[in-house]
């Protein structure tokens, strides 16, 4: 497995990982109404942001490796 292919699905993976965590937090935040699940859903959201920039800045920045 190629360095840029095991980012991807690093990438990929971690990104489906940070939606879920969203959808949970905001499940329990909706229920619970508890500001500490409202906390996750922000820092979910931030996460899969930076993961987003991170894998478009890492596929251009390695567009020729195989």
């Amino acid at each position: 497995m190629s360095l840029k292919t095991f980012h991807i699905i690093f990438v990929v993976i971690s990104s489906l990982l940070m939606i879920y965590m969203s959808y949970w937090s905001y499940s329990y935040w909706n229920y619970y109404q508890d500001a500490y699940y409202l906390g996750f859903l922000f820092f979910s959201i931030f996460c899969l942001i930076v993961l987003g920039l991170y894998g478009n800045k890492f596929i251009k920045k390695y567009k020729g490796v195989i």
